[in-house]
Order: structure tokens, then sequence, then C-alpha cells
């Protein structure tokens, strides 16, 4: 990465995956999120706070060799619902994926409440319908506690 005359250049990646228009400050979280660390064996470029004529300033994460799994996906658009993902195939955009936050999801949060079937040795997952999305609330279906955006943050 180089910066020059206010233009930030990254070089490309031959296949792997890019996260753009990610809200400023959040892409540290997207690597956590993605299990992305320093023993990480391909490529990963980090930009944070950069300029952009859509949202003002966004962070990006390049991914060299890691394709993202819908479930992936769907625990990024809870941190970043504004983001893009670019699946790279030889240098080119494979398909482009706009992020949204689903109106259900599924095994990726537990219920705050400890006494919920979903807590229990049951061989269930835990399953929460999305009643705002901004701001964020979703419900369990099995005990209706409602699970606040705070709580997700430590989840996710």
């Amino acid at each position: 990465m180089s910066e020059s005359n206010d233009k930030l250049i990254v070089t490309k990646i031959q296949d792997g995956t890019v996260i753009d228009r990610i809200p400023p400050g959040k892409a540290l979280k997207i690597l956590e999120i993605l299990g992305i660390d320093s023993n990480y064996p391909y490529t990963v470029a980090l930009a944070m706070r950069v300029a952009s004529r859509k949202m003002k300033l966004k962070d990006v994460v390049k991914i060299r060799g890691r394709a993202l799994t819908p479930q992936d996906t769907q625990k990024l658009s809870f941190i970043a619902p504004t983001a893009t993902v670019n699946i790279i195939v030889d240098y080119k955009v494979q398909e482009k994926q706009n992020l949204k936050i689903p109106d259900h999801v599924e095994d990726f949060v537990d219920c705050i409440n400890p006494n919920c079937v979903s807590n229990s040795h049951e061989p269930i997952v835990s399953s929460f319908d999305v009643v705002s999305k901004d701001p964020l609330i979703l419900r369990c279906v099995y005990c209706d506690r409602l699970l606040e955006q705070k709580y997700l943050n430590r989840e996710l």
C-alpha cells in the first residue's frame, strides 16, 4: 500500500474476497469475526478511515485465498450492513453482494435468557427473528426474549 496525492493504492488480489464500504472503525472486528489473525497464511490488506464519495469515510478489507460462507456474510451484516462483498477470481470481480441484515438468524447468537431451551442440552440451535434493524433488536423464537445490539457486540 502506498499513499500518493491523497489517493490510496492497494494491489489487486488474484483470488479471494474484498469487503468494501465497511463503516469506519469496523475493519478489525470484521477480521475477528472471520477468524483472521497473524497466523493467516495469505495476504490481508486493511485500510481504515479511507475517504469515500458515498460514505465520507469507510474501511476496506482484502483477503487473498478466502471465500466467505453464507454464515460469514450473515455475521458481517450485523456489524457492517452497508458493506459490499466482492468475490475475486483471476483478478476480476466474479460476484458482488450487498450485505443486508436478514429477517431471521440461526446458530451464531446465543439467547441471553439462561432458562431458554436453546441454552439447555437439547439438540437445537439458537433461532432469532429480527424485530428491528435500526436499532437492531432480535427476538428469540423459543422464549421471546429480546436481544439488543449491545448484547450482540459481545457475541460477534
